[in-house]
This record gives C-alpha cells, structure tokens and sequence, in this order.
C-alpha cells in the first residue's frame, strides 16, 4: 500500500471527524509508524497506540472502524483521483505548505487534494477576493491588478466563485502568470471553467481542496475553504465584502477571508469605498478592523515591492493599469 492510498484509505475511517484525525496523526509522529501500519494492527497494539479511542469524546472511533472498510471502493475511487492526476497531500509531505502550517496550526488540514502545478504551494502567494456581484469598475480593478502581480512574479490565489475569484484568476492566466484556485468541494465535482481552457491552464493552474472528493459546495466548506486561502497567502486583498453579518445573519465569506487574514496578521488590503460604485459596508468595517485601504492598485504594488516584508529581487515593472 502506497503512502497516499494509505492517507486515502485512513480518510474514509468512519467516525473520524477533524479532531479525531489530529490527534491519530500525532500518535502515528510519536510512535514513528506509517498510516499503512495502522490497518494491520492486532486490537491490543491498536488500543495502545491510540488509547484516547473507544472513549469520552473519541468513542465513536474504534479498532472494528479500521477493519469495516470497503476496500474495492477504496482502491477503485483512489486510481479515479490519481488518473484525474490528482495528488494527495499529508500534513507531513515536504510539499505541504509551511505557510498553512505556521499560520492555521492545529487547524492545518491533515490531507491536500491538489491537481495542477505543485510548486505553487510553496510560490509567493498573494490572494485577491471579493463578492459575486461587484461593480464593473472594481472587476477591471480586479483584472488588472491580478495581471500586474502575476508581471511581477507573485502567484495569485482566490476561491474560483463567480465575480471576483474569477476575474482574479483569469487576470493572471492572461498575464501568462501562474494561479492557485482553491475549491470549496471536492475533488470529483470540479469542472475547468471554459475561460480557463483560453489559456495554458494545465501548467499555470494549481487546484486544491482539503474535502474528500465526494464532498459538494456548502456554505459550510467554502467559510473552511477561507483559512486556506489566507494561510497560502502572504497578503489579502479585498475587493467588495458585504458586511460581516446581513440582515438575515447569513456570515460574509470575503469579509471572514479579510477577518481571518487579519487574525493570522497577514496584510490585508481593500479597496477604498470612495471608488466604488457600489460601496460595500464589509469594506469599510474591513479598514476600521485594521485593513490597509486603497484606492489605485499602483499603491498596493508598490507596497508589495518595496516593503521590507515583501522586498523581491525583480526589477520593478511598469504598470498597465488605472490611469
């Protein structure tokens, strides 16, 4: 058994929710065994490498869950995932993201799904996010300024909604830059977007999801989906959020990216209400949070240029946008 069937297979355990799966992965560390080990394990050696299961809040997990699995349709949906191309990530792969590490923690996701160009996990990521519905203004905005970091060697990251996450990430394509799309499903119910299939997608693209490829969209994964996209990121920037909560208090996805952001004290940038059309009450609630308003894309990369934070070795670009 390889090591991501093995991943693969741990995943599919009934009863392993998030917390159950952190701490079978700290077991596994300090016990210097392989996934691939537990699922040959007697019941006594189980028990005493994981004695938290079968108990208190962990008693949904027991040895029986690791031996009532159904292995044909293990190995059957796993070779659908890999020749879809689709790797598979553990938290302890060298090519999982130091970043995500360092800034979820404890709630780094355990397991990857990524298809596409892997070293963009670990590129200087910078996020662009924003509602669906957004202003035309604010969209060219959006355009303009994902091709203009792509020009100066940043790979742009977004959520692949409708408006602003897909604007963002075909700015890049268009610049002949790279882009990370990071899904709130799996893996299995990814479709390429026809705009994408314009452009050299296929090298330039890098999808990634931390759901099991059976999972759909809820609104559930896509506020999860967030952290990720902050956690890639070495800045935000927001381009239209709705207010935190509305009035029916249904939560605002870019205004939680934006918040989140702030919370692992990555820069967050937005854009100033005064220039929109359409200002956006998340915006503003976004700057008085601690967000850095702006209102000409020139003014974030220049920032990102010539901080000392963010100081590359490129040469500075003349810049194609807003005049």
């Amino acid at each position: 058994m390889t090591n991501e069937l093995a991943w693969y297979k741990l995943l599919n355990v009934k009863g392993l929710g998030a917390k159950s799966l952190l701490l079978l992965y700290r077991a596994i560390k300090d016990n210097s065994i392989q996934v691939a080990d537990i699922f040959n394990m007697e019941q006594n050696d189980f028990y005493r490498v994981f004695s938290e299961f079968g108990k208190g809040k962990f008693s949904r997990v027991k040895y029986e869950n690791f031996e009532d699995i159904d292995d044909e349709y293990i190995f059957d949906s796993f070779h659908k995932l890999k020749e879809n191309g689709v790797t598979i990530l553990p938290l302890n792969d060298e090519q999982y993201p130091e970043s995500i590490k360092k800034k979820l923690k404890a709630n780094a996701p355990l397991v990857l799904f990524c298809r596409g160009y892997l070293p963009l996990l670990n590129a200087k990521n910078v996020s662009i996010v924003g509602s669906r519905s957004i202003d035309n203004f604010s969209l060219m905005l959006t355009r303009s300024l994902a091709s203009n970091l792509a020009n100066i060697g940043y790979n742009v990251v977004s959520g692949y909604a409708k408006g602003v996450d897909t604007i963002a990430h075909l700015g890049a394509l268009e610049a002949n830059g790279t882009t990370a799309v990071v899904l709130s499903l799996g893996m299995n119910h990814l479709s390429v977007k026809k705009d994408f299939k314009d452009h050299n997608w296929e090298q330039n693209t890098l999808f990634i999801s931390q759901f099991l490829p059976f999972e759909k969209w809820s609104a559930r994964n896509a506020m999860t989906r967030n952290k990720v996209v902050c956690g890639l990121s070495e800045a935000v920037i927001v381009m239209a959020s709705g207010p935190e909560r509305d009035e029916k208090g249904r939560m605002s996805g870019t205004f939680d990216a934006g918040k989140s952001a702030l919370e692992m004290d990555v820069p967050v940038f937005v854009l100033s209400p005064t220039v929109m059309q359409n200002p956006q009450t998340g915006n503003e609630e976004l700057i008085k949070l601690g967000g850095i308003e702006f209102k000409d894309g020139k003014e974030v990369l220049g920032y990102l240029q010539d901080s000392t934070t963010f100081k590359k070795k490129s040469k500075p670009v003349q810049l194609t946008m807003f005049g």
